[in-house]
């Protein structure tokens, strides 16, 4: 885990740009990667801890989706239901920074899947309340229809904050291997 002695724009950097690339064609439209806002939200919440920076990471997710629209991504999600992702987002940002704070690596383990449950919940809830129903259904249908998404975005979440944790490992090593070598 990468510990934080003084902000790191770079990291911050690569987080933004990790999260507006993959976002654009996270429909699968332009044969793009899978979606990784909610591993970068998570990462950045893990590492940054800068709570200011939170709206700035939910701009750039909502400028990525602009940009998506824009390139022909079906504005279907684009609806007041969209307003349920500040809490959502901010759900794996705030898991992300409990971790930290706890100094527990192992806990990832246990955030990681609480955080994407939580999210996922929260953002499907403001498309049934919200979102301009494609037909008239019930809750408890709602939520049989879109559970079977689930476990494709928690894969895509954990596999991009593994990844993530494997570079952040591999850095501190890099880092470290100069000033054995020095001795």
């Amino acid at each position: 885990m990468i510990r934080r002695e003084r902000f790191h724009w770079p990291l911050a950097l690569g987080l933004a740009l990790a999260m507006f690339v993959t976002r654009i064609g996270h429909f699968g439209e332009f044969g793009g990667p899978p979606d990784a806002s909610w591993a970068v939200f998570f990462l950045a919440g893990l590492w940054l801890r800068e709570p200011r920076l939170f709206p700035a990471f939910f701009a750039l997710a909502w400028v990525a989706d602009l940009v998506a629209f824009g390139l022909g991504t079906p504005t279907l999600c684009y609806s007041p239901a969209y307003l349920f992702l500040v809490p959502a987002y901010g759900l794996l940002w705030w898991a992300g920074h409990a971790v930290a704070a706890a100094g527990a690596g192992w806990r990832i383990a246990v955030a990681v899947p609480a955080a994407a449950l939580g999210c996922f919940a929260l953002a499907n809830l403001g498309m049934y309340l919200l979102a301009p129903p494609a037909a008239p259904t019930s809750l408890t249908t709602f939520a049989v229809q879109v559970a079977a998404w689930f476990p494709g975005y928690l894969l895509t979440m954990g596999v991009y904050v593994a990844g993530g944790l494997a570079a952040a490992a591999a850095f501190t090593m890099l880092r470290r291997v100069p000033a054995r070598i020095s001795r």
